[in-house]
């Protein structure tokens, strides 16, 4: 047993190290001296290549003193993958005395990040009672958070657990869904080595004969939502690798349901004649959207007919299956130095094109109508009517209405910060009452790990550790709603690109009492995290 525990933790950090360096094998004396001034200087990821060139001895004299110096000082600078290489180092006792207390830590420190080979170190741990007292249920905790990522090797240990009831009832079609899973992925020798991959198919065509067609069918259906969630679970958003919205373009909003969040949209094509193809699409809870120049704005706002910016991903059955992203043709034209330049006046309105500073992105004219009730913004206020003028350059919120091109704020440039600043403020308000969107990832004793979706990645910085904040659970809209327990922020970590992505809480309970109920919030999909003080 001890054996193939080893193994598996010695592949995954394998990959890692084998990622890296594939293809660099060699440094030259200034690239070397350069790699060494970076990490000098503080550059994290600088630091973690130098400490795996000196475990491995790539382009460098092979020394495992040096290396654990290196990934020490990377971890604390927080960077995760330096969290790793020390778990693997302290398991495995390379350059140091085996210490599972250690390894344990520094696993769970890349698991509370929501690293997936992390958690399926883990994972390991409880399963094989490594430093810790053997807990199946824990054990499969983690196996199933990094399953929900896409690792091959949790979704086996957990189908594993399911076969044998081990942590959870036995459950056939469930042990039948992960296998199938894990063995679905691309060059199963590498991952699995020959042996288990042969092994995991086996298992998965003995369980198969056990199923009924109905179980079959719910297993197919399964697998297949399970696969497409795994290119958008909440830590892709923002992340490095995300590449969240596969099909992306100019749609208009036709419809969307609050309480389901399910949304109707078509292409942008208003001088087309005839019926457009309507696009029925699910809103994930942690889409990340942009409107108004603020972040975080939620769906409901959108104008039935409105031109907005739309990024899709693929679900289980459509291409446009999964709205990841949206914003608005302000936010779209001022971040690629876009506007519209005012062509000529009408009776009614006016037509536009869109240009590229003064260069023009296309010759076409899009003739636009004033509603009666559109706000019209000049030099950072609102105006009664709008003075336009030919060549004059113009942001508007636009909605397509009975054929037409109706206008519903128009602003210049010099107005567009009031126009943040407004929604800014009315963003700040309904979170205030309503909290930050999130999931509850683990409860570790008293230690509770909360992460706020990407959506929320810049009101997050309100949380400062020492905030007292309430968590709710979420009704229809995934508005909070049911009994609340109260804890205090002890750390705050975002994990995205640019402060971009989600934002990890570590959080201390007001009363232990209260544990239970956290515990029950675990398998919850969308929580709700909110500042009571200060």
């Amino acid at each position: 047993m001890e054996n193939a525990v080893s193994f598996a933790r010695f592949r995954i950090s394998a990959i890692v190290a084998l990622a890296m360096f594939a293809g660099v094998v060699s440094l030259s004396a200034d690239e070397l001296q350069d790699l060494q001034a970076k990490a000098e200087k503080g550059d994290a990821a600088a630091q973690y290549e130098l400490a795996g060139r000196y475990a491995g001895g790539k382009g460098i004299e092979k020394d495992e003193q040096a290396a654990l110096k290196w990934y020490l000082k990377a971890a604390e600078r927080d960077y995760v993958p330096a969290y790793i290489s020390l778990g693997s180092i302290y398991s495995h006792g390379f350059g140091v005395k085996q210490d599972w207390a250690e390894s344990i830590r520094w696993f769970r420190k890349g698991a509370l990040a929501g690293n997936r080979i992390a958690q399926h170190n883990l994972g390991l741990d409880y399963n094989y009672a490594h430093g810790v007292e053997q807990d199946f249920a824990e054990a499969a905790h983690w196996f199933r958070l990094g399953a929900e990522q896409g690792q091959p090797r949790c979704q086996y240990n957990l189908g594993q657990l399911y076969e044998a009831g081990q942590g959870m009832p036995a459950s056939k079609l469930e042990a039948f869904i992960l296998y199938s899973l894990a063995s679905a992925h691309d060059n199963q020798n590498h991952i699995f080595g020959e042996p288990k991959a042969k092994e995991i198919v086996a298992k998965r065509e003995a369980i198969v004969k056990t199923l009924t067609p109905a179980e079959l069918e719910t297993a197919r259906q399964r697998i297949a939502t399970f696969q497409a969630s795994v290119p958008v679970h909440p830590r892709r958003f923002g992340a490095p690798d995300g590449n969240i919205g596969t099909t992306r373009g100019w749609y208009i909003w036709r419809s969307f349901n609050p309480d389901t969040w399910e949304a109707e949209v078509t292409h942008d094509r208003p001088q087309d004649s005839g019926t457009p193809e309507v696009f029925k699409v699910r809103m994930l809870p942690w889409a990340t959207t942009y409107r108004y120049l603020a972040y975080g704005a939620g769906p409901e706002g959108l104008l039935p007919g409105e031109r907005v910016n739309i990024f899709f991903n693929p679900d289980e059955h459509h291409k446009r299956g999964y709205l990841v992203h949206f914003q608005d043709e302000i936010c779209q034209m001022k971040g690629h130095g876009h506007s519209w330049e005012v062509c000529k006046l009408t009776a009614g309105g006016f037509t536009a094109r869109v240009v590229a500073g003064d260069k023009p992105m296309d010759d076409q004219e899009r003739e636009f109508a004033f509603d009666p009730e559109c706000r019209v913004w000049s030099k950072g206020e609102l105006v009664p009517k709008a003075k336009l003028a030919q060549g004059d350059h113009v942001y508007m919120t636009w909605c397509v209405r009975d054929g037409k091109q109706v206008v519903k704020l128009l602003s210049d440039e010099t107005s567009l910060e009031a126009i943040k600043k407004l929604e800014s403020e009315r963003l700040a308000k309904t979170i205030a009452a309503e909290g930050l969107a999130g999931r509850l990832e683990s409860v570790d004793g008293d230690r509770i790990h909360f992460m706020i979706f990407a959506e929320h990645w810049s009101q997050s910085q309100q949380l400062k550790e020492g905030s007292r904040v309430r968590i709710s659970g979420t009704g229809k809209g995934f508005h909070p709603e049911g009994p609340t327990v109260e804890a205090t922020v002890t750390f705050r970590k975002n994990r995205g690109t640019y402060g971009s992505g989600v934002t990890d809480l570590l959080l201390k309970p007001t009363r232990t009492e209260d544990l239970p109920q956290f515990r029950a919030l675990l398998n919850s999909p969308v929580l709700r995290v909110i500042r009571v003080e200060p």
